[in-house]
């Protein structure tokens, strides 16, 4: 899209509004920004980014800020992507201030990752605004997300069922490094002040596609909400989420201050004794466990309240020997009364294994040199998972129960697609010829008590996936180097 029907900046714009003004004053007593530092201003080109960039402009004046103009072309839109780009850049240039570009093909990407455009967007254009804080070019990073980003992001957490640290939703501060100034102005504030003060910006023709659930919500349904019931949804859930991180902050201060007598550090692996981990409080047992996993990993990408409560359930039931495979090449095992939380690499050097899955995981078999990823794929992804992967697709909906992933043994029978009976899998590795010093650590996965798919062999009949499978557990296999490569480029 081209330019906004706003007519470009006139000599009479006002220099400080009140919005500015009461935004500057929440700047001060908030600290995000110090006298000195060099912030990267990321501007996309849209009203928000471009409001972000007037108003940061004005407080460095006051603040003695040295800013930058970042942009990520996310290579999504073609021509009108490279004509925002060249939007920001002489935007920067007429304000003579420093411009940074980044840019990344996120939809090929997002095809060979098997993921969701949207959070694969986020993902390269987060890396990108790190990366400049890394190699030391800017002190951080301010972003113009909103209140009403705010307000959207914690009511699709409540769709999808979430916990006081998803109600929490857009954080200000992000590792540090990002900032987030903007969450208390809604994008309605934003427009006014970009109408009063005749600033041109970039309209982005995606933001209106409904196919997006974010875009559905804001264009659809927050306006039903506000005619039917005549409520205010925004700030209500702007507020949630400013009380939520304070809850939150409480929870997670407490819950380290009753753990500390009690975790050991042994390399790159956390353990807890089990019995007085037992009788901490669910709240702040959860909240022990991410800590674990976040200091034995340096993230919680994609652990779930779903992960957290295998893990206790592992604590709370599980013999010694039982693990749970967690994203991030990860894994939580029980040893004696000990809960043991680290990379798997220690562990799965030993050909007997035994990890339940929990989809979305990650299992690293060093002895055979891979690491084997588990997610579940929706209606979404189906075909283009199933087409790719249809030998290695389980219908999640025919499993007989819980996932265990565990060596072979001997005596194992398994029927793949193909066969009209069940076989010795020892039969099978030698149709296979597979070499014997890598048979006893050959992975296999049980469901209940069916093994329902073997490396490099179709999975079971009983389970199999077809193109009329509304959910579909995907089976995918890379080799270690490359996936340790890629671990070290986060």
């Amino acid at each position: 899209m081209g330019f906004d029907a706003a007519p470009a900046e006139g000599a009479g714009m006002p220099r400080r509004s009140d919005l500015y003004n009461r935004w500057s004053l929440q700047m001060r007593r908030s600290e995000l920004f110090r006298p000195g530092e060099r912030v990267g201003v990321a501007v996309s080109g849209g009203p928000d980014s471009v409001l972000l960039f007037e108003f940061m402009k004005q407080l460095a004046r006051d603040k003695g800020l040295v800013l930058t103009v970042v942009h990520f072309n996310h290579r999504l839109r073609g021509a009108e992507s490279d004509e925002d780009e060249r939007f920001v850049r002489d935007l920067a240039s007429r304000h003579d201030v420093q411009f940074i570009r980044g840019e990344a093909d996120v939809a090929r990407l997002a095809r060979e990752r098997r993921g969701n455009l949207e959070a694969t967007a986020r993902d390269l254009r987060y890396r990108f605004f790190f990366s400049l804080v890394h190699r030391g070019q800017l002190d951080k990073v301010a972003t113009g997300h909103t209140a009403s980003d705010q307000a959207e992001t914690v009511f699709l957490r409540l769709l999808r069922g979430t916990g006081t640290r998803g109600l929490g939703g857009i954080y200000p501060v992000l590792e540090g490094k990002v900032v987030r100034p903007f969450l208390s102005l809604t994008r309605a504030e934003i427009e006014a002040e970009l109408g009063k003060r005749k600033t041109a910006f970039r309209i982005d023709a995606t933001n209106r596609d409904l196919r997006f659930r974010r875009n559905k919500v804001r264009l659809e349904f927050f306006p039903w909400l506000q005619k039917a019931f005549d409520v205010d949804i925004i700030p209500q859930l702007k507020e949630l989420a400013d009380r939520a991180r304070e809850d939150e902050e409480y929870l997670d201060a407490q819950a380290r201050e009753r753990a500390h007598a009690w975790r050991v550090r042994e390399g790159s692996a956390g353990k807890i004794p089990v019995r007085p981990f037992l009788e901490f409080p669910p709240a702040l047992a959860r909240r022990v466990l991410r800590q674990m996993i976040l200091a034995a990993r340096g993230s919680l990408q994609g652990i779930t309240h779903r992960h957290i409560e295998a893990v206790q359930r592992l604590a709370t039931e599980a013999q010694s020997g039982r693990g749970l495979a967690l994203p991030g090449n990860l894994v939580a095992r029980r040893e004696f009364d000990w809960l043991v939380i680290g990379p798997q690499s220690t562990r799965c050097g030993d050909p007997d294994f035994f990890y339940e899955v929990e989809a979305p995981a990650e299992v690293g078999i060093s002895r055979l040199g891979v690491t084997l990823r588990f997610k579940i794929v929706g209606a979404e992804e189906l075909g283009r998972a199933y087409n790719k992967h249809a030998e290695w697709c389980l219908d999640a909906q025919k499993l007989p129960g819980g996932l265990v992933l565990r060596n072979w043994r001997a005596g194992d029978r398994f029927q793949p697609v193909g066969c009209r009976k069940l076989l010795k899998l020892k039969e099978l590795f030698r149709q296979r010829k597979i070499p014997r010093e890598q048979r006893g650590a050959w992975p296999v996965l049980v469901s209940g008590k069916e093994i329902v798919w073997v490396r490099d062999f179709p999975v079971a009949a009983s389970v199999a996936a077809s193109a009329a499978s509304r959910n579909v557990l995907v089976i995918t296999e890379e080799s270690q180097p490359a996936d340790k490569a890629r671990r070290e480029l986060r």
